[in-house]
């Protein structure tokens, strides 16, 4: 029973030398945490950019993205020769999306017009991403079981894509 005596567990081990073991331990965890920061966090985490504000991010990878080739376009570059489409669009119920949004990726298509055209989308499924039934949407939102509207005809039968609330034929819902 001489393990739970504590008057043997505690000889020959005084305060000062209790401290010192936990400072040793202390100070040893604190030096392989530093270490292994040093080791694992990239040296440009952290990075300060031009308006002094700390980022949460290795800024390295903000460089490295600005490398990749541009593949979108915008709504201003499609209205240097759309702009009839642009207009329309922007009076329409889908004045908010991008003209990519349905049209797909475009700065091919804004370098070399003649040979690079856009995918024109023109199935029931491209509609479906934004205007199936979806309990979680907003209210207001225009949404439709599509199986069960339009009896399986493409929603651009009858739909303006650009403004779906103009309908084929110039009539106004």
């Amino acid at each position: 029973m001489a393990l739970f005596n504590s008057e043997k567990l505690c000889e020959g081990i005084t305060m000062r030398t209790a401290t010192k073991r936990f400072l040793l331990i202390y100070l040893t965890f604190i030096v392989v945490f530093l270490a292994l920061r040093a080791i694992i966090v990239p040296p440009s985490f952290g990075e300060l950019t031009d308006d002094y504000t700390y980022r949460w991010f290795r800024a390295d990878s903000v460089r490295e993205i600005m490398q990749l080739d541009m593949k979108f376009a915008s709504k201003e570059m499609c209205a240097g020769c759309h702009k009839d489409k642009v207009e329309f669009l922007n009076r329409g119920a889908h004045s908010t999306l991008s003209c990519e949004t349905c049209h797909g990726p475009s700065i091919k298509h804004v370098q070399n017009p003649g040979d690079n055209l856009p995918e024109i989308d023109t199935s029931r499924a491209l509609c479906k991403l934004c205007h199936e039934y979806n309990p979680t949407r907003p209210e207001g939102f225009p949404q439709k079981f599509t199986d069960e509207h339009g009896y399986g005809r493409l929603c651009v039968d009858c739909h303006n894509p650009h403004s779906p609330w103009v309908f084929k034929g110039g009539v106004e819902q």
